[in-house]
């Protein structure tokens, strides 16, 4: 097959739909597919770890020019806008796909898709990885209340006239589905299992609880109930806030106020990362409780946390929560500054309580297998394609 993928984010970039779909892009050209990558120009060094998928002849990237990084939510939307429009041109040109891949967010890209399918006459599959419409309602990104409910409107018809839905959560499926998706699929996020074995050195321990968040910050994780939380646990609780987001220095500010000790750091890649999580005792897994679509998402960065066999508290519901209590690799906190003030306590007073059967690697490997993804991916999308000729 002749695969078209658009998705704002590739490498030699690091995100969550560059994790996903490297690995997946990959799979599907080692399994004989051709892929075309519409993805903005990245100003990123290309590493050792990137050249050998950049370097497949099976896979090419059509970049197109993109707008600065912006750290706030408003930036985010307007960056999202522009780079739609720019990457049209490169949806449209080069020789005919098979079968067109919008990876949803960003949502304007969710547009270009429709179109460009539209107009080379070809399928389009919607890779929905978050719960759009209705995280779009409850995270308010839309400033204009009358707008708000256009945009949603749109999505829904734009999804429901896919010729295939994917979605990473059963639940998010299911929402789908009663909103009147009709062909609709489940392919889990996940990690690459298949490279090198990633190893945590342990922690030597000396007394105190050592609880590390390493990921984004922003309005969804909700991470405020940490920091009011570290008023009521003793000193000896060390909290770690490793990353960038829109709601940081709010919550610098908010650890300032409260004259709780917080340690704020700047992003890291690599080796770093797994340094951090040698630190840890604990690693925060969180979504705000108050926006329900998040009952149906998954941070992906849980998956990462469970293949290293990382103790995780998970200040999370439904299918997340599912997932740390499936693969006995932490425990879900009630989500509230009392309940995880209590539950840290606790942890301090029974140091016997972080530890874990160490079986998040395995049951990663069997539920959470980007390189699985990859050749479940090929077989829809060639039913797809398959079904498309057919009419």
């Amino acid at each position: 097959m002749k695969i078209m993928l658009l998705t704002h984010s590739f490498t030699p970039e690091i995100s969550p739909p560059q994790r996903r779909w490297s690995i997946i892009a990959d799979e599907l050209a080692q399994l004989g597919h051709d892929v075309t990558v519409v993805t903005p120009t990245s100003s990123r060094v290309v590493t050792d770890n990137h050249k050998r998928l950049l370097d497949n002849p099976r896979v090419k990237l059509q970049n197109y020019p993109s707008l600065r990084r912006s750290r706030t939510m408003m930036g985010k939307v307007l960056k999202h806008g522009v780079d739609a429009l720019l990457s049209v041109p490169a949806a449209l040109t080069g020789g005919k796909p098979d079968i067109i891949i919008a990876t949803v967010p960003a949502i304007p890209t969710l547009v270009v898709g429709y179109v460009a399918s539209r107009l080379r006459r070809v399928p389009m599959v919607v890779d929905l990885r978050d719960a759009w419409p209705d995280l779009l309602r409850e995270s308010q990104v839309i400033k204009f209340r009358w707008l708000e409910p256009l945009v949603s409107r749109f999505i829904s018809f734009v999804v429901n006239r896919s010729e295939m839905l994917i979605t990473v959560t059963h639940g998010l499926a299911h929402k789908m589905k009663i909103n009147g998706a009709m062909n609709v699929a489940t392919i889990s996020n996940g990690v690459e299992t298949e490279g090198a074995d990633l190893t945590v050195a342990p922690r030597i321990h000396d007394g105190k609880l050592h609880i590390l968040y390493l990921g984004n910050i922003g309005r969804s994780q909700g991470l405020d109930t940490v920091i009011r939380a570290m008023k009521y646990v003793p000193s000896s609780v060390q909290l770690r806030i490793v990353g960038q987001g829109t709601e940081k220095n709010k919550l610098i500010a908010l650890a300032d106020e409260l004259g709780v000790n917080v340690d704020f750091r700047e992003p890291v890649y690599g080796q770093d990362v797994l340094e951090n999580y040698s630190w840890a005792d604990t690693c925060l897994v969180s979504l705000r409780p108050d926006w329900a679509s998040f009952r149906y998402t998954v941070p992906s960065k849980l998956y990462e946390l469970l293949y290293l066999n990382q103790h995780v508290t998970g200040l999370v519901q439904g299918e997340a929560a599912e997932i740390i209590i499936a693969s006995e690799s932490g425990i879900v906190v009630e989500q509230c500054v009392g309940g995880f003030a209590e539950y840290i306590n606790f942890m301090v007073s029974n140091p016997e309580s972080w530890q874990t059967p160490r079986r998040g690697r395995e049951w990663v490997k069997t539920h959470a297998s980007l390189r699985k993804s990859g050749r479940e991916y090929s077989k829809l999308l060639a039913e797809v394609v398959r079904a498309n000729s057919n009419r």
